[in-house]
């Protein structure tokens, strides 16, 4: 069969005898585009698709029911999907979904225009329609493209179960450890009242015990005693004056412990200069200098604590001073890498082998050098006033090389 046949059959099959030779091809392509949007509901140049072909009732049919039921699906689904964007506002990249309903809703209306052809050859409005749905489809997949690695970074389900899982058993070790650490404190709290008690009666026991003994030793004359009974009463008297004055220590740390003082703004500057009058005679005699650099120029600190800290910390300077050299104490204030206030303390005294000592420094009676007035108190004092008000304090030292105390408040 030759084309022209061809041709003649076809346009005889739609039921419109139409030449070969069509107007509209004559006209250039602005004209043609022109021609189409005016045109663009007119249905004039097709027939119905029902009338160009030859279609059975079956086979057009399911054609059409198979379209409205593509666009039904395609019209259900992006309502669902604008359900689940409403109640569910924290859903990530609810730009793509707007995207999908978009490029679902065309899909479905070309499935839709593609039934009503049977009845209604809008070619044009189709046409229109599907390139609408081609720039919507190919915006989607770039727009998907884009977040892919985003997407692909999140955790699945089955690792998000993973971690609640993990941060579960974490929880219940907390609390296991958290009910522990709670009974352990009531323990400790008990046994540091009871302590405590302790404490205060073997202090008030031993007391008037030591009380009676200085009071004995107060109604003896020495004179009246031989060289033998007045060296041992000399004796005795010197231990009831050791016993006394340990008492007085002992009190003393107890009362830091158990008191509470307030805290005031303290200015350094006044306080090293009423601790330094203590001192005017020992440092002129031994020609000491001392020198201050307060960058922080208060802290907030009970006062008498402070006045006492910074007391013992300038007399061990002093007693524990070089004969080498003139003593040379520093005192300083700034803050550290932590924002936390430090008032540091150093001198050019003999020091102290920390290797051999350091694990006792701050221990109640306990010395270092060889030296009759060390009654290892000052250091012991320090840190439990610092301690009580939640400060720590640090030592570097080394024999020979003087030593540097830093009091973190």
């Amino acid at each position: 069969m030759n084309p022209a046949d061809t041709l003649l059959r076809s346009t005889r099959l739609c039921g419109v005898a139409c030449s070969p030779a069509k107007k509209t091809a004559s006209l250039s392509l602005w004209g043609q585009v022109s021609e189409f949007f005016v045109k663009l509901f007119n249905t004039a140049d097709w027939p119905p698709r029902w009338h160009c072909g030859t279609w059975s009732d079956f086979h057009g049919w399911l054609y059409i029911l198979s379209d409205i039921g593509i666009w039904a699906a395609y019209f259900a689904i992006p309502v669902l999907l604008m359900m689940m964007i409403r109640k569910k506002k924290d859903i990530p990249f609810h730009r793509i979904f707007f995207l999908f309903i978009a490029f679902i809703l065309l899909c479905g209306l070309t499935h839709l225009i593609d039934a009503f052809i049977f009845w209604w050859p809008a070619y044009r409005l189709s046409a229109l329609l599907r390139f609408i749905t081609a720039v919507v489809s190919i915006t989607t997949v770039y727009a998907l493209y884009r977040v892919l690695p985003v997407i692909l970074s999140l955790r699945t389900v089955a690792e998000l179960e993973a971690e609640i899982e993990k941060r579960r058993i974490v929880e219940e070790k907390l609390l296991q450890n958290e009910i522990a650490l709670n009974r352990a404190l009531e323990l400790t709290t008990q046994n540091n009242k009871q302590l405590k008690t302790f404490t205060h009666i073997l202090s008030h026991n031993i007391r008037n015990h030591a009380s009676n003994m200085t009071l004995i030793t107060s109604l003896v004359d020495p004179a009246t005693l031989d060289s033998d009974n007045a060296e041992l009463f000399s004796k005795i008297t010197s231990v009831s004056r050791s016993l006394n004055a340990t008492l007085d220590d002992l009190s003393q740390a107890i009362r830091i412990k158990e008191s509470v003082i307030a805290s005031e703004q303290v200015d350094l500057k006044a306080v090293t200069n009423k601790v330094l009058e203590v001192f005017r005679s020992d440092l002129e005699l031994n020609h000491g200098i001392v020198t201050t650099d307060f960058q922080v120029a208060e802290v907030y600190f009970p006062r008498i604590y402070l006045e006492s800290i910074i007391l013992n910390l300038i007399s061990n300077s002093i007693k524990y001073r070089s004969e080498e050299r003139n003593p040379t104490i520093v005192l300083r204030s700034y803050v550290n890498e932590d924002f936390r206030t430090v008032l540091e303390c150093s001198d050019n005294g003999i020091g102290i082998d920390l290797e051999l000592h350091g694990s006792k420094i701050f221990g109640l009676y306990k010395t270092f050098h060889e030296r009759k007035d060390a009654h290892g108190v000052g250091l012991f004092l320090v840190k439990t006033q610092v301690e009580s008000q939640g400060g720590q304090i640090d030592v570097t030292s080394s024999p020979g090389n003087g030593s540097v105390f830093k009091i973190t408040f």
